[in-house]
């Protein structure tokens, strides 16, 4: 008898079997999880790719650096950060704030 998928399509092997669904949600948040932060780590002002960028020191040498600074700050505070400002920092805020009281 030969193992394996013998003749059988993806669907059958994978995604007819519902407990592989807790399987490609922790493989698909992990890859989302991966991309956001490759994407955070080649984005701040100091990463530069191209070799026109790398040889142009213009950027790094300004006499009042408020420009860079503001790419810092805007760099600092991401929409993702910006968010958790304004979010209670609890676990379960409703089940907190009954238990409070």
């Amino acid at each position: 008898m030969a193992g394996g998928a013998a003749g059988r399509t993806f669907y059958q092997i994978w995604l007819a079997d519902k407990a592989t669904y807790p399987l490609f949600l922790a493989m698909g948040g992990g890859i989302a999880l991966l991309t956001f932060r490759l994407y955070h780590a080649s984005t701040p002002p100091e990463v530069t790719f191209s070799k026109k960028n790398r040889g142009d020191f213009s950027h790094w040498t300004e006499s009042d650096g408020k420009e860079a600074a503001k790419q810092g700050e805007n760099f600092r505070n991401h929409p993702v950060r910006n968010f958790f400002k304004t979010v209670k920092p609890s676990i379960m805020p409703g089940l907190n704030d009954t238990m409070s009281k």
